[in-house]
C-alpha cells in the first residue's frame, strides 16, 4: 500500500467516513481498514481532533456536499439524497468558455431532490478579458437558476501557474469582479498550493475561499474545504469529490437577495 493511500485512509477515518465507503473508494478490504484503525488509532485521533477544533472555529456542524461535472456521468439523484453527502453540491457549469455538457441534467437533478446548489467555472483563462468572458458565460448560464450557494472559480491550470501571482490574482479579480457586479456571491477555488503561491495575499482575503486539502492539516482556512477526490456516494458511479461547508451559505445568499 502507498503512503498517498494510506494517508487517505487515516484522512477518511478521522473523517468518519464509513468502512464501506472506504472499502468501494480506496480498493482494500474491511479487514485492511480495521487494522490500519488499529495501528495508527493515535493519529486518527489527533487529526479528528484538530478537524473538531477548526470546525468550532468557524461552525460547529458543517454541511458535508459534492462537487460534480460532466465526468461523473448520469448521476442518480434521487439516490445522492439519501447520503449523508447530500446537504449541498457544486455543480460544474463550464470548462472555459465551453458549457459542461451535463450541468442543466445536474441541476435539474440536484433540485428535483431538494438538494441545495452552487455551480463552479473551471478557467482556462490566461488573461483578464478571457476572465470576464468565462465570467459572463457563467452568469448567462445560471440565469433564473435557484442557487443556495455560491458561484465559484476554479482556477488551478499549469498554465496558469506559470503567469505568477500578480497576473493570477487579475484573473481572478477580473472573474470575480464582474459576478459581483451582478450581486452574486463569490467563492474562489484550488488546492492550497495554488491559493499560497499564486494568488496575493490581498486577493485572498478579498474572496471567500474553497480550499482543496486532501489529508495533512489546512494552512488556509475558508467557507469550504473539498477533503477528498475518492469519495463513494451511492448514485453516483466511480469517485466523486467530498466537501464541507462552514458557512451557511443559504441563509447568506437569501440574505443577498433581500437587499
Amino acid at each position: 500500500m502507498t503512503d498517498t493511500k494510506l494517508k487517505d485512509i487515516i484522512n477518511a477515518l478521522a473523517h468518519g467516513t464509513s468502512p464501506a465507503n472506504i472499502e468501494a473508494s480506496e480498493g482494500v478490504t474491511c479487514e485492511e481498514i480495521a487494522l490500519i484503525a488499529e495501528n495508527h488509532a493515535d493519529e486518527i485521533c489527533r487529526r479528528r481532533a484538530e478537524l473538531e477544533a477548526r470546525r468550532s472555529r468557524v461552525q460547529a456542524l458543517p454541511v458535508f456536499g459534492i462537487d460534480v461535472s460532466a465526468w461523473q456521468g448520469v448521476i442518480a439523484w434521487n439516490r445522492v439524497k439519501n447520503d449523508r453527502n447530500s446537504g449541498f453540491a457544486m455543480l460544474r457549469a463550464a470548462c472555459g468558455q465551453e458549457p459542461d455538457t451535463r450541468f442543466e441534467e445536474n441541476y435539474r437533478g440536484a433540485r428535483a431532490a431538494g438538494i441545495p446548489v452552487g455551480a463552479y467555472l473551471y478557467s482556462m483563462a490566461l488573461g483578464e478579458a478571457e476572465a470576464e468572458a468565462e465570467a459572463e458565460l457563467l452568469l448567462s448560464l445560471v440565469k433564473d437558476k435557484e442557487l443556495s450557494y455560491p458561484l465559484a472559480l476554479d482556477i488551478e491550470e499549469e498554465q496558469q501557474v506559470k503567469l505568477g501571482a500578480d497576473k493570477c490574482s487579475a484573473i481572478i479579480t477580473a472573474f470575480c469582479g464582474r459576478l459581483e457586479q451582478d450581486e452574486r456571491y463569490v467563492c474562489l477555488y484550488s488546492y492550497e498550493d495554488f491559493l499560497l503561491s499564486c494568488v496575493t495575499e490581498d486577493v485572498r482575503r478579498k474572496y471567500d475561499l474553497w480550499v482543496a486539502d486532501v489529508g495533512g492539516t489546512p494552512r488556509l482556512s475558508g467557507g469550504m474545504r473539498q477533503y477528498s477526490f475518492s469519495g463513494a456516494v451511492p448514485g453516483i458511479s466511480g469517485r466523486v469529490d467530498l466537501d464541507e461547508a462552514y458557512k451557511d451559505y443559504p441563509k447568506i445568499i437569501a440574505s443577498m437577495k433581500k437587499r
